[in-house]
């Protein structure tokens, strides 16, 4: 049910339809013919004249709103094609148009009427000043009775009308002198998913001093800390000063500390409607049976449980709902609570269809740089199992429609000391490997162990094999007779890779070393001036030539033969 105030000037137009034997607030929908926007035949056809047009238009999130129409955005028209018999609005186009579907309000004269008892509306007469001063008073009665309908409801009750909603559920308005105090939460490294943290959490100082927190706090997966406000148990609990309040009165899965950043202060003024109002909302969830949000909420606070999903009308059946939950912890008796719990909870007359989420077969494949020269053999084994268990974890805790995320899980391989890179691979079953992977609602991931470590190297190891360079040979020759090209290339090939391996920093690459290595006086002649060496390094190279320049590698770098151009020359050696 809901209620809608009319206004003054909506009152006293409705009131002039009616006098003058108008119909008034009829409602139809918008239909489509052809490509115009219509309306449902009007209800006392033949309609003489039109003279008022809303449309109530429906938005995603539920909410109203009212659209004026005037005679320049409709016609009225006659549905069978006659000249007179108009019983339908019709939309001209490159006008104002309507929703489909949408309800339209249509206040119109028919053209068969009886006569009207009252005839003088004129402004100031007897007829419409009393009709103008019972309108006033209705529209102060709608106001009236508006104000009562929304001092019903938490989202729009305020002052002693909110301090009686908010009673139902044991909840009270903080007054002026209260303690208050902001307590940040923060999460243990090893804990990965979300966090809950209930409303009136107790946090305590050395002194027992008692304070509860005021809403409910969640910390995503990439969140490490967050602060949410806090008070004291009574007007008359101490006042506590910065880092005092460090001690949980009950453990909480993933939080390492807890504490306040700055001291407490006493409130200057009572509790605002908003903030009582948010305060209300968190402990709403613990007292409400019989709706979806309180199914789901009570399962939610089950150890064990690591998410909810609510299906209404899974079958198309009206009175059905499938309850999917997620286990964290699957034993016996979390499956024992979550039965009773459902039966505790579920709205009455209403089927439950108790299920699990769908379990996603996943496979992962870890690429790892061990820091330095990396660990020896007997270590590995114990490195690679901390990082199975430190990832499977993660992404067994995930809830449906979590996002498993490259970066998080790198970070968490990462808080190993030992490891200076990693890159994880996600592989579902019967598909391709990828960085992330986003679960759907009533999805969970079923981990495969143990993991495919692909490629482990050492720090040192990746930086020697990342430097690297190539070198092209241009050589002009002369080629001893009876000798062929393919001969000649093939004892230099010989030559040059013996040459390159044995390039460094003190023996460095150049024309003249190059032309002593490959010297073959019995098949070919180098024409020594003309002959270049091409070095490549990344974006950089350089060329050398017959007593000009060389090229020096650093430590660890390796220089590959890219290619060799011979140039063969006439006459013979």
């Amino acid at each position: 049910m809901s209620f809608t105030p009319r206004t003054y000037e909506e009152i006293v137009r409705d009131l002039l339809t009616t006098l003058t034997q108008g119909t008034v607030r009829e409602k139809v929908k918008v239909l489509e013919s052809g490509n115009e926007r219509i309306s449902e035949k009007l209800q006392n056809r033949p309609v003489r004249r039109v003279s008022f047009v809303e449309e109530i238009r429906t938005d995603e999130q539920g909410k109203k709103t009212k659209i004026r129409y005037t005679a320049t955005d409709y016609e009225l028209f006659a549905s069978d094609g006659s000249d007179n018999n108009f019983d339908t609005l019709r939309f001209r186009k490159g006008k104002q148009q309507p929703e489909l579907t949408s309800i339209l309000q249509v206040n119109y004269y028919p053209v068969s009427t009886g006569p009207t008892p009252l005839t003088d509306l004129n402004v100031g007469s007897v007829t419409r000043t009393l009709m103008e001063t019972f309108a006033r008073e209705l529209a102060l009665s709608d106001l009236s009775l508006d104000y009562i309908y929304k001092s019903a409801y938490l989202e729009t009750a305020t002052g002693p009308s909110l301090d009686k909603v908010v009673a139902l559920v044991g909840v009270k308005r903080l007054p002026a002198g209260y303690p208050t105090v902001k307590v940040r939460f923060s999460r243990n490294a090893a804990s990965p998913g979300q966090i809950t943290i209930p409303a009136n959490t107790a946090v305590v100082d050395a002194k027992d001093n008692r304070y509860l927190t005021l809403e409910t706090l969640v910390l995503e997966p990439y969140e490490s800390s967050r602060e949410v406000p806090a008070a004291g148990e009574k007007p008359s609990t101490g006042e506590v000063g910065a880092g005092e309040l460090n001690r949980l009165e009950t453990l909480i899965a993933g939080i390492a500390e807890v504490t306040n950043v700055k001291e407490s202060s006493k409130r200057s003024a009572a509790e605002s409607d908003d903030d009582l109002r948010r305060r209300a909302a968190g402990a709403l969830h613990g007292v409400m049976r019989g709706t979806v949000n309180a199914l789901q909420y009570g399962l939610l606070s089950i150890p064990g449980i690591k998410s909810v999903n609510i299906v209404e009308f899974p079958n198309d059946i009206a009175g059905e709902l499938r309850v999917e939950v997620a286990y964290s912890e699957d034993t016996p008796q979390v499956r024992a609570l979550v039965a009773e719990r459902i039966q505790e909870l579920r709205p009455a007359g209403i089927r439950v269809i108790q299920g699990e989420a769908v379990k996603k077969p996943l496979d992962v494949q870890v690429d790892l740089t061990l820091t330095g020269k990396g660990v020896a053999s007997s270590e590995l084994a114990v490195l690679k199992s901390s990082v199975e268990t430190t990832l499977a974890k993660y992404l067994a805790e995930l809830p449906p429609g979590g996002s498993a995320r490259q970066a998080r899980m790198s970070a968490l391989i990462l808080a190993d000391s030992r490891i200076a890179d990693a890159t994880v691979r996600l592989i579902p079953q019967g598909g391709e490997a990828k960085d992330s992977i986003t679960l759907e609602s009533n999805e969970v991931f079923d981990v495969k162990t143990p993991f495919i470590f692909a490629n482990i190297n050492a720090e040192e190891q990746a930086a020697a094999q990342a430097v690297s360079s190539k070198a092209t040979f241009y050589l002009p020759l002369h080629l001893a007779a009876g000798v062929t090209e393919a001969q000649a290339l093939s004892a230099i090939d010989t030559a040059l890779k013996a040459y390159l391996t044995g390039r460094s920093s003190t023996t460095p690459v150049s024309v003249d070393t190059m032309a002593a290595t490959i010297r073959d006086d019995t098949r070919y002649a180098l024409v020594r001036n003309e002959a270049t060496i091409t070095v490549e390094k990344g974006d950089t190279f350089i060329q050398l030539s017959d007593g000009q320049g060389e090229y020096s590698p650093v430590a660890g770098e390796t220089i590959e033969k890219q290619a060799v151009n011979l140039d063969i020359r006439e006459g013979n050696v």
